[in-house]
């Protein structure tokens, strides 16, 4: 399945680093040193987290509109597809194993 999430990203001058947030998809965030390994990061744990859930059988939101954030000062929206299919064929997931 094809997804596009918006994702809010702030720069944290503290912290030295950009943080990211899927608000429509709860538990999913990330973080980079860069914005380039910001959205890098954001493309993967997007994935990942879609990808759990189908597994899981979990129901998935629909995005939001990416204009109807209050952006903070500083703030950016950007729009970050996942591509849970091709995602899941480079990931497989791994079976547990009981050795006796």
């Amino acid at each position: 399945m094809i997804y596009e999430y918006p994702t809010l990203i702030q720069y944290d001058k503290n912290d030295e680093v950009y943080y990211v947030d899927f608000p429509d998809v709860p538990g999913c965030f990330t973080d980079g040193k860069s914005l380039q390994e910001a959205i890098e990061n954001a493309d993967d744990a997007l994935n990942l987290m879609l990808t759990f859930r189908e597994e899981q059988g979990e129901t998935i939101a629909p995005p939001s509109d990416k204009n109807s954030f209050e952006l903070k000062p500083g703030e950016i929206v950007a729009m970050i597809t996942a591509d849970t299919e091709a995602y899941a064929k480079m990931y497989p997931p791994k079976k547990n194993k009981i050795a006796l």
